[in-house]
């Protein structure tokens, strides 16, 4: 009878050990986060070489098992032969990781940016640039930063804007937002340029207003000054200044002015910073605002 007892006990303990172990393992699923992935044109994706979807991918929620990867993408395109591309990518838990390819007929054209957070412990948020080739100027709300690879601490949290540049590739304009005590991670391959661009081949990772503007006579290319007083574009490090549909540096792109161009405007703002900015017809149509930063008031 003890025997039956005391083997009574011990199958008792082990069923209860498995059941405890079957449920320490079957709870515990594994870390993930979210994967977005968009191109143009239309691709195919894959992940470590399995193939999850078409883009937009994850425009809801596409949840990825935390780690690296080896992602994948394949233009589908029946009329034009697209190059492929291929990169690792980071999956955080509970983060977006954001792909955003604009692919071309060779992986040179193409360009492809990939964002990722970090937590961090500071108060404010960061911001981490790399791009290839490496020395690209970057911009942060239309100021100067330094060049590639760079890391920009202490940044307010919100939206924020990108510009990318480096002599022979096409400028880069990312729309971001910057989250406190997380650090923002970028890295971008930027597009070797195949000649004179316009606005609408600066590809950027948010829809932005690009209005095209055919047979333009802007004031620049006039013999005479416009009516004083009126704004001398300034150099800049990009080579142009971004016109915004609004007077701020976070406001959509709307086009864009090169230093040496005159401008007639029509009215002035002051943004939060204090910066100035004049409201002009940057195409000889359309209305924009430029930054007082790189213009010189002519009276």
């Amino acid at each position: 009878m003890k025997q039956k007892v005391f083997f009574l006990i011990i199958l008792l303990v082990v069923i209860a050990l498995i059941i405890g172990i079957v449920r320490m393992f079957v709870g515990k699923s594994p870390k993930q986060g979210d994967l977005r992935v968009d191109s143009t044109p239309v691709a195919s994706v894959f992940l470590d070489n399995k193939h999850i979807g078409r883009t937009p991918l994850g425009a809801t929620s596409y949840k990825v098992d935390a780690g690296e990867y080896t992602i994948k993408i394949v233009p589908e395109s029946a009329t034009t032969q697209y190059a492929s591309w291929q990169g690792k990518i980071r999956i955080t838990p509970n983060v977006l990781t954001y792909v955003n390819g604009t692919l071309a007929e060779s992986e040179l054209a193409s360009a492809i940016d990939v964002l990722w957070l970090e937590k961090t412990t500071g108060a404010k948020g960061e911001l981490s640039v790399t791009t290839t080739p490496d020395s690209a100027t970057v911009m942060l709300d239309d100021e100067m930063k330094g060049m590639t690879p760079i890391s920009i601490p202490d940044i307010s949290p919100g939206s924020h804007m990108i510009t990318i540049a480096s002599q022979g590739f096409v400028t880069r304009t990312l729309k971001v937002q910057i989250t406190a005590g997380y650090r923002l991670i970028t890295a971008v391959k930027l597009a070797l340029s195949s000649g004179s661009l316009t606005p609408e081949a600066s590809p950027s990772a948010t829809p932005k207003i690009t209005p095209k503007i055919t047979g333009k006579t802007t004031p620049a290319t006039s013999l005479v000054d416009p009516e004083k007083p009126y704004a001398l574009i300034k150099d800049t490090p990009t080579g142009f200044l971004n016109v915004r549909l609004e007077a701020n540096k976070t406001a959509s792109k709307a086009g864009e002015v090169k230093p040496g161009e005159k401008f007639s405007f029509l009215k002035t703002a002051s943004d939060s910073a204090g910066t100035v900015w004049y409201q002009i017809k940057y195409d000889g149509i359309n209305l924009g605002w430029i930054s007082g930063q790189y213009v010189t008031k002519i009276e």
